[in-house]
């Protein structure tokens, strides 16, 4: 190591002390000063200015506002669904019950129906058994003429002129009815 200009070679070994340790001092502040400025490097990669700083907590703020509203609005939404499901259910029951009540009117306007045309057809099958006995009996009386039956179907007892009536006491001959059943006035 060469002895800077003006210091003297004796006494030189604590002057080499003196700079070795100042070298050391300086090298230890270099290798400092190079850490911070990595420090600095990386603060600034991660550094915000103020200015966005602040803009990013107003945005922040703003967004917890919307946040908060659009809860208050989800829970009144929730509390409308809640009510229409309500509302559907007790629908759905009494549609049920109404269907229930329906199809129990239907099955017993069905057995009334039934049991009408059960009457109607007795009511027919005796008709026709007393028509027959009828029948039967003008025949007895008068074999060697048939009862004549006029091309709609009809015996000529219902002619609105003529109508032979079967009684207790037997068929009598009645004239001048206007229909079936009906005096004349």
């Amino acid at each position: 190591m060469a002895t800077p200009l003006g210091w003297s070679k004796a006494g030189s070994g604590s002057v080499c002390l003196a700079l070795d340790q100042l070298r050391d001092v300086i090298e230890s502040q270099e290798e400092l000063i190079h850490q911070l400025r990595n420090v600095m490097v990386l603060q600034d990669e991660n550094f915000v200015s103020k200015e966005e700083f602040q803009a990013v907590e107003k945005k922040l703020v703003e967004e917890k506002a919307a946040h908060a509203k659009t809860k208050v609005l989800l829970a009144k939404e929730e509390e409308k669904l809640q009510f229409a499901l309500g509302e559907v259910e007790v629908l759905s029951k009494q549609l049920e019950k109404e269907k229930l009540a329906f199809e129990k009117a239907v099955k017993s306007k069905v057995l009334q129906e039934s049991s009408k045309k059960d009457q109607l057809i007795t009511k027919c099958n005796g008709r026709r058994e007393a028509r027959a006995l009828h029948h039967g009996y003008i025949n007895g009386l008068f074999p060697n003429h048939p009862v004549p039956v006029s091309k709609a179907g009809f015996h000529s007892n219902t002619c609105p002129q003529l109508r032979i009536q079967a009684g207790p006491g037997g068929p009598h001959l009645r004239k001048g009815l206007k229909g079936p059943g009906r005096p004349r006035k």
